[in-house]
């Protein structure tokens, strides 16, 4: 079926300000990642909304984290285009103020107005506009709510559900954090464990050297794991230590949580490896330690597949005037790399552009809703 693109810009652009405002809307609902009620509440928000744009909309409940949504055009037709977002945001509560989100000029400030809530608001524009102007092919959004988690559900239960819905799509458009001009074509794999550390405890005056300190063999640990970091490759990063209990005790516990970026199975595989054996070896003498395992998230690889769907993307938007685009690689984490896994060639980061998230200076550029909505739209009718 032919559509005309200039019609489908012109209604992207009439229900800018709509659009805009539901931007405004979903992100002043604050949702950290942990916080399900939150969540679940921007869910029915955003399934209401859905539903009055005329679409189908699946709601998962989860008990782990919040529900999961997808939201289907077409519906049994042939399989067109697959896009993606997340609803949690890094973001704890209170932290840009009230109301979270303020506006100047073109600038949007507040929690996840990039990361990832302005990419709901480009993906749902982007199906309107094409179901107004008679777009025959089934189009979904999957958005899920534990991204920013790196999918506290696990890695198995994340597989069934984008093997469920996800699976037979030409291709995945994920609308996360974007630049302006640039796409990313692949994303490191992240494994992220707890290493539990158990020595001695001992009063740190009278019997100092009868004690087994668990955070100096956490801080021997934390050395052997940095150092085992690469510049563009596989990296350690200790993020998180918990122990001791007063500052005059030799503490018999310690916990260390690690960040792992990979950019190869290969390297994830390496990854393990090196976490046992520094798990296992103890080098202060006593000292015992086991590994807790957190998630794991499979690196988007950047195929010919993934080549050759950038390539579509670039070539459109030089043709309809917005601008050319250069490919990235990322060392976060995204959902595309389970889109990818159930064989469905995916893209990254053509979502609303921006940049600082995960910060409190996270910005959007607000003339990119509109802007990224036509490449979208121009592309998934190509």
């Amino acid at each position: 079926m032919k559509l005309d693109i200039d019609n489908i810009f012109r209604e992207i652009e009439k229900y800018e300000e709509k659009y805009i405002k539901f931007w405004i809307d979903i992100c002043n609902m604050e949702t950290p990642s942990g916080d399900k009620k939150a969540l679940d509440q921007l869910a029915d928000y955003i399934q209401n909304f859905a539903v009055k744009e005329g679409f189908e909309v699946i709601c998962t409940p989860f008990e782990a984290c919040g529900n999961f949504l997808t939201v289907d055009m077409n519906s049994g037709a042939e399989k067109g285009y697959l896009f993606l977002a997340h609803m949690d945001t890094v973001h704890t509560k209170g932290k840009f103020g009230y109301p979270p989100v303020t506006t100047e000029d073109n600038f949007m400030y507040g929690p996840g107005v990039i990361d990832c809530k302005g990419g709901i608001a480009i993906a749902l524009l982007t199906m309107y506009a094409l179901k107004a102007n008679g777009y025959d092919k089934h189009l979904r959004l999957i958005l899920t709510s534990d991204e920013e988690l790196s999918n506290c559900l696990g890695a198995e239960k994340e597989m069934q559900f984008f093997s469920k819905y996800a699976v037979g799509f030409r291709g995945a458009f994920n609308c996360e954090v974007a630049r302006t001009g640039e796409v990313v074509v692949s994303r490191k794999g992240i494994v992220r464990v707890k290493i539990n550390i158990t020595g001695k405890s001992a009063h740190a005056g009278i019997d100092y050297f009868a004690g087994i300190s668990a955070i100096k063999e956490a801080a021997h640990k934390i050395i052997a794991l940095e150092e085992k970091s690469q510049k563009g490759g596989l990296t350690f990063n200790c993020g998180i230590i918990e122990g001791g209990e007063i500052i005059n005790i030799v503490p018999e516990r310690c916990s260390v949580s690690v960040d792992v970026r990979v950019n190869t199975v290969e390297e994830m595989e390496l990854a393990y490896q090196v976490l046992r054996e520094v798990t296992e070896h103890s080098f202060i003498e006593g000292s015992k330690a086991e590994m807790e395992h957190i998630s794991k998230r499979m690196p988007m690889l950047r195929t010919q597949e993934t080549e050759e769907l950038f390539e579509k993307l670039r070539v459109v938007s030089l043709n309809c005037g917005l601008g050319d685009l250069i490919p990235i690689e990322s060392g976060g984490g995204s959902d595309s790399a389970y889109t990818q896994a159930v064989g469905v060639p995916s893209i990254c980061a053509v979502g609303a552009c921006g940049d600082y998230c995960h910060t409190t200076n996270e910005y959007a550029e607000i003339d990119s809703l509109v802007k990224r909505a036509k490449l979208l739209a121009a592309t998934t009718i190509n």
